[in-house]
């Protein structure tokens, strides 16, 4: 496995960081591509060293590397929300608890703004209920219930 691997690193090794770096000048991501290409080499050095069987290391390699990309610009994303706040002192944790009760009153207003299936979809998801469960429950294609789902989360996002 070893020659084997060191094979498959030798041509995989470029290309993943090449499309990691086109990825990070498109996004205007900030970072090194080459923490990205480390993280999916070791994923798929331990899938094989764990007995997986990959049948297309290339095509594997592409979509780890498009998934690790994308979970890394989410959380660069996320960390810049409230940098703000993040570096205020705030002894009391009154102006915390404020701010808590404006975002729940107008997370409140935007779900009364969504259609009633969408919000039915949204509180049965954050019940716990898995998509299999909500499909049986409304009937409605698993698919189109991530979709609606994923969709209203952006919109609560993107608003709030």
């Amino acid at each position: 496995m070893d020659k084997t691997f060191d094979t498959q690193l030798a041509v995989l090794r470029p290309k993943v960081l090449a499309q990691t770096a086109r990825f990070f000048r498109a996004s205007r991501m900030e970072g090194e591509p080459e923490d990205i290409v480390q993280e999916v080499l070791l994923r798929l050095w331990t899938a094989l060293r764990d007995g997986k069987v990959i049948g297309n290391p290339e095509a594997w390699a592409v979509t780890a590397t498009k998934n690790a990309c994308v979970s890394a610009l989410r959380k660069s994303r996320n960390n810049k929300l409230f940098p703000l706040f993040d570096s205020l002192p705030d002894p009391s944790g009154a102006s915390r608890k404020m701010e808590e009760a404006e975002a729940n009153m107008r997370f409140n207003q935007l779900l009364e703004q969504m259609p009633v299936g969408t919000r039915r979809l949204l509180m049965l998801r954050s019940s716990g209920m898995s998509l299999d469960e909500i499909a049986a429950a409304t009937g409605r294609p698993k698919g189109s219930i991530k979709s609606s789902i994923s969709a209203a989360r952006k919109v609560l996002l993107k608003t709030l």
